[in-house]
Order: C-alpha cells, then structure tokens, then sequence
C-alpha cells in the first residue's frame, strides 16, 4: 500500500480539463473526468518526453501535444501502439484537494 499526498487543489482542475503537478520533485498529469472523478498517469510521453498533462483530454483520453499519441488515462495504455504505456495512480479527494497514492517506488 502507497502513501496519499496532495497533488492540487480541486479547484484548479474544472471537469474536463487537465494539469501537469509537481509532486515531491516528479511530475505528474492529473485528469478531471466529468463522470469518473479525477484520475492521475505519469506526466511525461514515453515517446519524446512531452508533458500529457499539456495534452487535450477527452473522455477518458489523452492526446500527447508532441506527436498525437493517444492515451487511455483509466490504465495508461497508449492507444495505437500496443504495449506502449505510462503508470497510473489512485486518486481521491480531501477537503478542498485532490491527492494521489504514491506507490513508494518513485
């Protein structure tokens, strides 16, 4: 079992929009889905290093702002390219933040 710690404040992420968050020195993209909450994936594009959280999200996805690669932000998987992913994390919201679950391997 992880740690929680505070990623932003909730406000700061309206539904259907997206954030890169500094977390304890790594960066993390954090997603305000209308109908799931707020889900987390690593911030960073496993194809050239592009922030996810800059990407445009819709409906459960991202699109990397570098090179299209599409996103499933529920399971990190990338879309078009199978095999292909990033790391997500749990979410849950405390008071007027959100937080997410470190694993402890970061």
């Amino acid at each position: 079992m992880g740690r929680w710690v505070r990623a932003a404040a909730a406000a700061d992420i309206p539904p259907g929009s997206a954030k890169a968050v500094l977390v304890e020195g790594r960066w993390y993209a954090l997603y305000h889905d209308r109908e799931r909450g707020f889900l987390a994936i690593d911030d960073t594009c496993p194809h050239q290093g592009a922030s996810l959280g800059e990407g445009t999200y819709f409906e459960g996805r991202v699109i990397c702002p570098m090179h299209n690669w599409v996103f499933d932000v529920r399971t990190g998987a990338c879309v078009h390219v199978p095999g292909v992913g990033v790391a997500c994390y749990a979410t849950r919201p405390v008071g007027a933040d959100v937080e997410i679950e470190l694993d402890g391997r970061e």
